[in-house]
Order: C-alpha cells, then sequence, then structure tokens
C-alpha cells in the first residue's frame, strides 16, 4: 500500500505556492526579507521545503537569494513592466478576435453586473477591496485569453499568468481609481456583446497600455 505521508517534492510545491500566491496578492512586496525560520513557521513545515521552494522562485527572478541575510524580494522595474505589458497587449489583443465568437451573452451580463455593483458602490462611498477588483479584472481579461481558438497562445499567457497578476494588483493600487477602470472595462464588455472586433481589439490595446503606464510612473 503507498503512503500516504507527503513527501519532501510535495511539501516543497506546497511552500512554493503559497509564497507565490503571497507575492502575486501584495501580501509579500517588493524590498521585503524572507526568513527561513519565519515561513517554516508560518506555514507549519521545516526549512527544508521552504528552503527548496525560495530556490525556485529565484530561479524565476521572484527572490534573490542573499547569504546571511535571506531572500530578499527583487524590486520590480519599469523595464519588466514595459516588456510584460508589450507582451500582454499584443497577445490578448489577438486573442479577442477569436474569443469574441466565443463568450456566451450570460457570461458577459454576468462580469457587467459586478463591475457595475463596484462602480455603483463607489459613487456612494465604499472603496472597492484591491483584491476583489484585481480578482474581477482577472476574470475578464482571462476569460478573453481562454476563448481565443490558439493554443499556443493559451500557453505563453499561462506560463506568465503569475506576474501578470502581480502588476494588475499594483496597477489598481498605483492609479487608486475604481471609476475610470470600471468604466473601461464596461466599455470592453459592451463590444463583446456587440462582437464589434476592430472597437474591441482597439480598446483593449487603450485600457492595457492605460494600466502599464500607470505602473511605469509609479
Amino acid at each position: 500500500m503507498l503512503s500516504t505521508k507527503p513527501s519532501r517534492e510535495s511539501l516543497s510545491q506546497r511552500a512554493y505556492r503559497q509564497i507565490k500566491d503571497a507575492l502575486c496578492t501584495g501580501e509579500i512586496v517588493p524590498g521585503d526579507i524572507l526568513s527561513e525560520n519565519q515561513l517554516a513557521q508560518d506555514l507549519g513545515m521545516s526549512r527544508t521545503p521552504i528552503r527548496e521552494a525560495l530556490r525556485a522562485l529565484a530561479s524565476e527572478n521572484w527572490l534573490e537569494i542573499k547569504n546571511g541575510i535571506g531572500a530578499y524580494v527583487k524590486p520590480l522595474s519599469s523595464k519588466d513592466i514595459e516588456d510584460l505589458y508589450e507582451i500582454r497587449c499584443l497577445l490578448e489583443v489577438q486573442a479577442a478576435k477569436t474569443a469574441v465568437y466565443h463568450i456566451s451573452e450570460e457570461e458577459i451580463t454576468a462580469l457587467e453586473q459586478r463591475f457595475q455593483a463596484l462602480l455603483d458602490n463607489n459613487a456612494e462611498g465604499t472603496a472597492p477591496n484591491p483584491q476583489e477588483f484585481s480578482q474581477l479584472d482577472w476574470e475578464l481579461h482571462e476569460l478573453i485569453v481562454e476563448r481565443c481558438t490558439n493554443n499556443y497562445l493559451k500557453a505563453i499567457m499561462r506560463n506568465n499568468n503569475s506576474n501578470i497578476k502581480r502588476y494588475q494588483l499594483l496597477s489598481f493600487e498605483a492609479r487608486n481609481d475604481i471609476r475610470d477602470s470600471a468604466l473601461q472595462h464596461l466599455n470592453i464588455l459592451s463590444l463583446l456583446r456587440q462582437r464589434d472586433v476592430p472597437a474591441l481589439t482597439t480598446t483593449l490595446a487603450e485600457h492595457l497600455n492605460w494600466a502599464a503606464n500607470f505602473l511605469k510612473s509609479t
């Protein structure tokens, strides 16, 4: 009978996922120093899987291991943002050209209602939760990518999802402008409903460039 005891590899993968999630959601921010001892305590495991997870994240350029200090969360450069959003814009706009025919009216309506609710609450003085808004933002953009017909495009975007999510949350916090962002998303959804490919691709590119410019200016 196979043992159900978790292997070191599975613990390392769990530590990797949890630390990476914290990086993506802004719980861990650029400039932080990560202690193996503290992470082991927080995640309820030994230092060995923590160390392996940190090394994996360092190999992906999320962290820099500093001997005697710990794992340093690398700051985000304007060049990184520019490069990532350049690729994101090209691929997501291309995805929209076929995704527009594979997103249902019901899906569009559901997203419209959620963006409108955030917009209405904001108008009444209720500030949105950054992570809640970022997640809603992500759902729309991910839907556009996942409903396109180019599997290679989807694979490339999936490989960059973690970094895109990280920047997306920072983009919201940098601009802190729920109204403009919600209105832009509602416009994108309206064009999806109309199946207006030329207007949709132009508007989507403008929206992504708008978000990137806020990030580069901070």
